[in-house]
């Protein structure tokens, strides 16, 4: 069991982080080189050209490190059932071919652009790979009181959750460091609920990305603009990223009560709340303004508190605390024994006080600078 572990978890982490290190600096001279830079604009926080293809080193990484980790099991000749082993590979096959289609139109939106119905399009067609695969939500685990739900609705359900969440953290992906460091709470949180039921493909793939993410955050949120070492992960990363974190919620919504915990599917939610319902929250106040829900603005939670007169590492600072003590207060409830549905309650509540505080200093810092 130590030895699955070690083979599940540390050697992932580290092959990944290693190799996040060795190509990082690469992209990045390849990007001097060719200019291939994200421009400035109204709605950016940086006001100098930045490389933007941090992103593209994930989903090899990712790939080279499962493969490799994979290699080591079968040397080591791990004991797998058979029947299990097939499934495990069809599902996850079919989650890096799902990454490499987000993978390749986020190059090609990082490079020349493409509009959001035709990513809209794609992210669909990804997602439907889940149900191929013969993944998608079975059990809501008791939220809104609600457990074992029929295919006809867990289907599109699976669909709807995988375009959110993808959106979600492409859309949060605006502050230096902000989507890597609520990915990272939610990696880890997720691949520890995985040790759990000894998910070790699964648990490879979460610690995989996480060693990937390291390196990443050092150089996006430490880097030096004039020294040009620092690097955005661009919609490759928040595209690749957000699609591997919806597979591995709806690997533990398919898998509730067998694979997994039902009480951990709420907890793996949680992750999610920060960026998944700022959403819910933009939208509503684009429809409320009679404006297009889907064309970009300045009122996402980060946008909101650079008006408070913080810097954007507090930002990104406030808003990864903010996911990992909600994720926190999840866990506290779920030990408490509270019901699910109460649980979410809580949670859209400590959400509504933190939205609405920073309202107050927003109000605040404009009182004052115009006073």
């Amino acid at each position: 069991m130590d030895e699955l572990i070690t083979y599940s978890v540390y050697l992932p982490f580290l092959l990944s982080a290693m190799l996040g290190w060795l190509f990082i600096p690469r992209v990045l001279i390849l990007s001097h080189r060719k200019r291939l830079f994200d421009m400035p604009d109204e709605r950016k926080t940086h006001d100098m050209p930045v490389p933007r293809l941090g992103g593209i080193t994930f989903l090899p990484i990712l790939l080279m490190c499962v493969c490799l980790v994979l290699g080591f099991w079968m040397t080591r000749q791990f004991p797998f059932p058979v029947g299990e082993l097939e499934t495990l590979i069809i599902r996850f096959v079919l989650l890096f071919v799902g990454m490499m289609m987000l993978y390749l139109v986020g190059v090609v939106d990082d490079l020349i652009g493409v509009s959001y119905q035709a990513k809209f399009m794609v992210q669909i067609a990804c997602a439907v790979l889940f149900p191929l695969s013969g993944l998608w939500i079975h059990d809501l685990s008791g939220l809104f009181w609600v457990n074992e739900i029929p295919d006809w609705v867990g289907i599109p359900l699976t669909v709807f959750v995988v375009v959110y969440v993808t959106n979600a953290i492409n859309l949060i992906d605006g502050v230096d460091g902000l989507a890597a460091g609520i990915c990272f709470v939610a990696l880890l949180t997720l691949g520890m609920a995985a040790s759990v039921k000894g998910q070790y493909l699964f648990m490879v793939v979460a610690f995989g990305m996480l060693g990937i993410l390291l390196p990443f955050w050092s150089y996006n949120v430490f880097g030096n603009i004039e020294k040009g070492n620092k690097i955005f992960m661009g919609d490759t990363g928040s595209l690749t990223l957000g699609y591997l974190v919806s597979f591995l919620l709806i690997y533990m919504a398919s898998g509730a009560g067998v694979s997994f915990p039902r009480e951990m599917l709420v907890i793996g939610l949680s992750t999610m709340v920060v960026p998944m319902f700022d959403i819910v929250r933009v939208v509503m106040a684009r429809i409320r303004n009679h404006r297009n829900p889907f064309l970009p603005d300045k009122n996402h939670i980060h946008h909101k508190l650079l008006r408070t007169g913080i810097g954007s590492r507090w930002v990104m600072l406030i808003l990864v605390l903010t996911s990992l003590i909600i994720v926190l207060v999840t866990m506290w409830c779920v030990k408490a024994q509270i019901d699910t549905t109460w649980i979410f309650f809580i949670v859209l509540g400590v959400w509504l006080v933190f939205d609405y505080s920073v309202n107050y200093f927003i109000y605040k810092n404009h009182r004052q600078r115009y006073e």
